[in-house]
């Protein structure tokens, strides 16, 4: 499964593989959706694989976000296919640990 973003009910869900070679349009994506909104969900319940490039670009639009004053609430705490590289790359923390 190639990667795929929907938005549903204001929720962005990233569905499939997430890897180095999709940080450049998850980088452009995130920043337009940014421009346009204060407060922005994303799930990652639905990623099947993650590579520590991914986990990194998701720390950084984190990061990027609370200097903007804007807030990312990145769900999916409970998908295993994502815990063990996010805990790897000490990037667990940026995932909420509520469900929305």
């Amino acid at each position: 499964m190639s990667l795929e973003i929907r938005e549903n009910r204001g929720i962005f869900e990233i569905l499939g593989k997430v890897s180095i070679q999709h940080v450049g349009a998850l980088n452009s994506y995130f920043d337009s959706i940014l421009e346009r909104n204060e407060n922005v969900v994303i799930s990652l319940e639905k990623v099947t694989m993650l590579d520590s490039a991914a986990a990194h670009f998701f720390e950084k639009l984190y990061q990027k976000s609370v200097k903007q004053n804007k807030v990312i609430s990145l769900i999916g705490r409970q998908n295993r296919s994502i815990s063990e590289i996010m805990n790897t790359t000490k990037t667990n923390y940026i995932l909420s640990s509520d469900r929305v």
